[in-house]
């Protein structure tokens, strides 16, 4: 079997000079650091409870609000890419001349997961770099305990990046055309796992709901104003409606590898 380090250099060899590539992860580099910003106008004076928007920016709620802002790009940008890699090669035909030219659905499928574990860390690094700026140019008389008072929304973010990226790896090993997969994707985050929660929640009405695969990996950077519960949610509805941390790492994690046992299991049954 080939090195980790070969090839991860196979496989970034047929993506660096990829326009369409190129021009996502551009996109994403340049609009994760700012995003954030966004909401300085949207929320200028909230009412209550509310608090001032000026702990978008400030240390420790920095990590938070810009871990929340990113997980939209993460979602969008990192899964289209996530699905690009895979389906892109059936497209192109490139799996098939990689599996006749020598190398194994093994080394093929480690090859996708080493390219997206690189872009979680990448991503993830860029997050700490941006809020770390922004937390500084924003709180007065910032120490090191203040800065990394952060409840591990470092970890939880990387997490968040590789939940969302396998799970558009496994989309693409799935259909493999790239049209479909994308819309699969999409649709199934923003339209069929909210209808699938809104049923469990007319009939269990608890916080089960909040077990679903994508709403897991959503809670390790939910919207920090939903902390203040009452005021977003029914007093009638007894429940919290997003996972402590800890819950939601473990359940991540635990999706990711039901995600990458059955990927690994569908593409080494199946033709190329």
């Amino acid at each position: 079997m080939r090195s980790i380090y070969s090839l991860f250099r196979l496989e970034m060899s047929k993506f660096i000079h990829n326009p369409a590539y190129k021009v996502i992860i551009a996109l994403y580099i340049i609009v994760s650091p700012i995003i954030i910003f966004l909401g300085r106008d949207v929320f200028k004076d909230p009412p209550p409870p509310i608090p001032s928007s000026r702990v978008f920016y400030e240390f420790p709620t920095v990590w938070d609000y810009q871990g929340y802002a990113g997980s939209w790009l993460v979602s969008f940008l990192l899964g289209f890419i996530a699905i690009y890699i895979v389906t892109s090669e059936v497209s192109y035909r490139t799996l098939r001349q990689n599996i006749l030219t020598g190398l194994s659905r093994k080394e093929f499928f480690l090859s996708k997961l080493l390219h997206v574990v690189f872009l979680c860390l990448v991503a993830t690094l860029l997050y700490v770099i941006s809020t770390i700026i922004i937390g500084f140019v924003h709180t007065e008389s910032a120490d090191m305990e203040l800065i990394f008072d952060n409840n591990f929304a470092i970890i939880r973010y990387f997490f968040l990046c590789l939940g969302y990226m396998t799970f558009g790896l496994f989309v693409g090993f799935l259909i493999r055309r790239g049209t479909l997969a994308i819309f699969t994707y999409f649709a199934y985050m923003t339209i069929l796992e909210p209808i699938f929660m809104a049923i469990h929640v007319y009939y269990f009405k608890n916080e089960s709901r909040n077990y679903w695969p994508m709403n897991s990996v959503e809670d390790l950077m939910p919207l920090p104003l939903y902390k203040f519960s009452d005021y977003f949610i029914k007093k009638q509805w007894d429940f919290n409606i997003v996972l402590p941390y800890n819950v939601a790492l473990m359940m991540t994690v635990l999706y990711i590898s039901i995600a990458i046992i059955l990927m690994y299991r569908n593409f080494s049954k199946r033709d190329i």
